[in-house]
């Protein structure tokens, strides 16, 4: 999702940690990277944080890995 992206660090890291809007900017991040690329591993990713992201820890972990300034899990930079 280009919006999310170009925003800055400190921005996506508030987004990811409030719980539902963290969940609500993973959907939208993992479903748009699948609909770009279309293959397998991206739809298993967008499924996965669609039905177990709901748990915060999944996002926890994107939240300070663009802390860190690291791409998301499972998602190249």
């Amino acid at each position: 999702m280009e919006w999310f992206d170009k925003q800055s660090n400190i921005v996506k890291f508030i987004l990811l940690i409030i719980p539902f809007v963290g969940w609500i900017c993973e959907l939208i991040v993992r479903w748009s990277e699948f609909l770009k690329k279309s293959d397998a591993t991206n739809l298993v990713i967008a499924l996965v944080y669609t039905f177990f992201g709901v748990f915060w820890f999944l996002g926890l972990i994107d939240a300070i890995l663009v802390l860190l300034d690291k791409p998301m899990l499972f998602r190249a930079k």
